[in-house]
């Protein structure tokens, strides 16, 4: 048998004789490998995992931002899109993309996906191509939409059933045929793509079309990606979008108010996808990595105490001829052995952790759908074992390869008399599992108040009780032949489908908007005639919201002056707005802004007369500050998409097949989509700061009960070292009080050391977290504080149970059994 066998043997022999100890050393590991294989897998998955495009790095998203009002990453019109692809030299190529949803029929279940209208370019730019026919050449998108489509390999596998003659085929795209001419391969990955609705269809265009109502400089619903040309470096690129917008700014001047900073940039893709996720996933790797630094802290002092209790045993086979080099060697297997098993453990913990991960934490991570646990994942957690074995086993190994063969040989020798002072390698580990402890658990206390301020924040609507779905009627390529594109047929629909809702039992009432809060920007130029001067000066940029009359009042949006919308309030009527409140102290401070006349998008648009002011809505993000915002009535702007929100009695969610049923009876070829109470909504929006809030918490849990069974084993160990030193105290007088105050008192102290030190860490390590904190400083003293606290009282009580033990030594039976 090899040496390694023999060592492996011993070391199996050894863990089987000690079976109380083999199961909490194994759980330990188990719980600290896991959690690291888990956020380790996640990174990889999320951060580290390249997208699936050639020279991915030069790949850039291009953003306008107005610096001075705050309004960072916004999109491009047709006009500003048209612009950057014939001014942009610092790309190779430019291509836009806007998001669309449309009722795919033609297929054995007809059902609303999610699509993508791009430029016939857009491919060429990412350096996709199709695993089944062709992507799009310049020839597609003749007449403005080409009739053409290609589509995600999971639309293939599950609504095409993986026909491998599925090119030619054609499907109904709303109300249009169209023909498939290429299937994606099925890593292919949509930039800027919603984990929760991702895209099946790409569709050509050239935007540039009489039908598309857009083309006006403002109107920005275009997303932009482009390809640095080769030998291009991201500076340079950046110095030509801020060229090309002082040029922009110069020459239009009422798109971009000198007043509101206009500037150009970019992002690199792999930066724009992993977005938020990226710090989130820093501090989670930081905090596993922490509680598996405090579990083997944990586990060498398990091995000290056990190393301590084998002595005799080492000194045996040390004067029998055994080299400490030996023993060395099989104390470090018998360790690493025991990580690896745990190693093993924890990889099951991760992939039942992995398997939670879309359920719960979709709406925080970005790439999502490829999360899990692949070879790379396998190989570091198989390293991570092995280190970690040699970690906590190391100075344990070699404390108990170098025992006084004297003492350890002697027969009823006396006992340790020393406390403490003779475990002073036990006692650094334990204050630093304090000191991990503290850190941790700041981090997450911090977290826990952010999230409370998020929670606490007046979103301007009240989400209880509401259920929302979305319903968005088919727009053909040639808009004048589609059923509802007369104006009146569009209100019609949304008039009975807002009735039949209304009838629901359960349903206090109902309304419709364009776009609902949480749901995104959707701006809109903003000018009032006559005052293009001073500080008021015309245009600004507003968010614009297409709503009916009951919308406000369902939705719990207070009617601070005026009037809601009326059904008289038609297409025949007198146009009319309602503006927020913020809006009307920028355009109309210190008097009434009802009567006062505005316009909104292009300059020849018709005046609209304000006839309320509602409250402010914070429509883009609960962190975001409530933007300017004007509603116009549906009647007087039908739009073809709309949310529905009905305010009920119960349950929302209850209603939702009621709500589908209303919808079918106006049109059965109408689905609705995206079925969520508000309550969800809102939730889905807090999905990325919930979810690092509650990983860095059980980990700091984890790490916080570490601590105290470190400092409890310690004081328990101390204990039983010094049963005589104890009893000789008792017999010369000491009360059981002042036993158990000085075994506190050393608890007390080791716990002191390791807050301090957990203290000093803190502020040095919590500013990471400072992107995820809403309104919290990650200095902030009532958490440092409470924090100190808890743990104080926790390790004191970890200390005190083993200090009654002590105080009820008897001296006469400690002294004898010395």
């Amino acid at each position: 048998m090899s040496t390694l066998a023999q060592d492996l043997a011993y070391a199996v022999r050894t863990l089987r004789r000690s079976p109380g100890y083999f199961a909490v050393a194994l759980v330990i590991l188990a719980l600290g490998i896991g959690g690291n294989t888990l956020i380790f897998g996640l990174v990889r998955s999320v951060l580290l995992r390249p997208l699936p495009f050639p020279d991915a790095d030069r790949l850039e998203v291009v953003w306008g931002s107005f610096r001075r009002t705050s309004d960072d990453d916004v999109a491009a019109s047709i006009p500003e899109y048209e612009d950057y692809a014939a001014g942009l030299k610092s790309f190779s190529g430019l291509a836009a993309f806007t998001p669309v949803s449309a009722n795919i029929t033609g297929i054995d279940t007809p059902v609303r996906l999610q699509s993508m209208v791009v430029s016939t370019n857009f491919f060429d730019v990412l350096g996709a191509r199709a695993e089944l026919g062709r992507t799009f050449v310049k020839e597609d998108d003749a007449g403005g939409i080409g009739y053409v489509a290609v589509v995600s390999h999971r639309f293939w596998r599950d609504f095409l059933g993986s026909d491998p003659r599925v090119i030619g085929r054609k499907f109904r795209f709303d109300q249009d045929d169209f023909t498939i001419i290429g299937v994606l391969a099925p890593d292919f990955e949509q930039p800027l793509d919603d984990p929760n609705t991702p895209t099946d269809i790409w569709a050509p265009t050239n935007f540039r079309i009489p039908q598309l109502p857009y083309q006006i400089r403002v109107a920005r619903f275009l997303n932009v990606i482009g390809r640095r040309a080769p030998g291009v470096t991201p500076e340079r690129a950046a110095a030509e979008l801020r060229q090309t917008a002082r040029h922009l700014a110069a020459r239009y001047p009422d798109a971009y108010p000198a007043d509101a900073g206009w500037e150009l940039w970019s992002r690199p893709l792999m930066t724009q996808v992993t977005g938020t996720a990226r710090p989130a996933l820093m501090v989670l790797l930081g905090a596993v990595a922490l509680v598996l630094l405090a579990a083997c802290a944990n586990l060498a002092g398990l091995l000290l105490a056990r190393a301590a209790a084998r002595q005799r045993e080492v000194a045996v086979r040390l004067a029998l001829g055994a080299t400490r080099r030996r023993l060395l060697r099989q104390l470090l297997a018998e360790s690493v052995l025991l990580a690896l098993l745990g190693a093993g453990l924890g990889l099951l913990l991760a992939a039942w952790g992995v398997s939670l991960v879309p359920r719960f934490a979709a709406d925080a991570l970005p790439r999502s759908f490829a999360i899990g646990l692949d070879g790379g994942v396998l190989a570091f957690t198989l390293a991570l074992g092995v280190a970690t074995g040699i970690v906590f086993g190391l100075v344990p190994a070699l404390q108990a390869s170098r025992p006084d063969l004297r003492d350890a040989l002697r027969e009823g020798g006396r006992g340790a008399t020393g406390g403490l002072r003779r475990n002073r390698t036990r006692s650094a580990l334990v204050v630093g599992e304090v000191a991990t402890a503290l850190v941790l658990l700041v981090g997450a206390g911090l977290l826990l108040r952010s999230f409370q301020r998020l929670l606490s924040i007046d979103p301007g609507f009240r989400a209880d009780h509401v259920l929302t779905f979305g319903i968005a009627l088919p727009v053909p390529n040639d808009p004048t032949t589609g059923r509802y594109f007369p104006r009146a047929a569009r209100t019609a629909f949304y008039e009975r489908v807002l009735d039949e809702v209304r009838r629901i039992p359960g349903v206090t009432s109902a309304g419709a908007t364009s776009f609902l809060p949480l749901a995104g920007s959707n701006q809109i130029r903003l000018e009032v005639p006559g005052r293009e001067t001073g500080p008021d000066a015309a245009p600004r940029v507003v968010e614009w919201r297409i709503t009916t009359p009951g919308y406000l009042p369902t939705l719990g949006i207070p009617l601070l002056q005026g009037r809601d919308f009326l059904p008289s309030d038609d297409s025949a009527a007198a146009r009319v707005a309602i503006i927020s409140r913020s809006l009307a102290n920028r355009f109309f401070p210190g008097r009434s802004a009802i009567g006062e006349r505005v316009r909104a998008g292009a300059p020849d648009a018709p005046e609209l007369t304000i006839v309320g002011v509602a409250g402010d809505v914070r429509l883009q993000a609960l962190d975001a500050e409530a933007a300017p915002t004007i509603y116009v009535p549906h009647a007087q702007v039908p739009a073809g998409g709309m949310s529905i929100v009905a305010r009920t009695r119960m349950d929302p969610m209850r209603l939702a097949n009621a709500a589908a049923a209303a919808v079918r009876k106006v049109d059965p070829e109408q689905p609705v989509y995206t079925v969520a109470s508000m309550e969800q909504r809102v939730s889905r929006v807090l999905g990325h700061r919930r979810f690092p809030m509650i990983l860095v918490a059980l980990f700091a849990l984890e790490a916080l009960a570490l601590a105290v069974v470190g400092l409890y084993g310690l004081i328990s160990y101390g204990v039983a070292q010094r049963r005589r030193d104890l009893g000789i105290r008792v017999a010369l007088g000491a009360t059981r009080r002042d036993i158990v105050r000085l075994v506190v008192r050393e608890g007390a102290g080791l716990a002191a050391v390791g807050i301090a030190i957990g203290v000093a860490g803190a502020l040095a390590l919590t500013r990471t977290l400072a992107g995820l904190l809403y309104q919290v400083r990650a200095t902030d003293t009532l958490t440092f504080a409470a924090t100190a606290a808890l743990l104080a009282g926790v390790a004191l009580a970890a200390s005190y149970l083993p200090a009654r033990r002590a105080a009820r030594v008897d001296p006469t039976e400690a002294m004898r059994t010395e």
